[in-house]
């Protein structure tokens, strides 16, 4: 699934307000990588917890945790469905 995230938005609840679910088992700590997503467009921070579970390619890629990403400028994000 491909979404558009807003500017000045938290990812995880700019789509529980669509009523679109990521899977955290984790509680949107970043501990559990089951809410991986892909920037395909923008800019998305990288933080402690991408590092942790992502490769440096697969981070240059745009793969982010879902739960982790504060979207600074507008995104356009892939969603995992499971």
């Amino acid at each position: 699934m491909i979404i558009e995230c807003p500017a000045d938005t938290r990812l995880q609840e700019y789509l529980l307000k669509k009523d679109i679910h990521i899977f955290t088992p984790c509680g949107g700590r970043g501990n559990c990588a089951k809410c991986k997503v892909r920037i395909l467009k923008g800019e998305a921070r990288v933080n402690t917890m991408d590092r942790i579970w992502f490769s440096q390619k697969e981070l240059e890629e745009g793969y982010r945790l879902g739960c982790q990403v504060f979207a600074k400028e507008p995104l356009t994000i892939e969603i995992y469905e499971k």
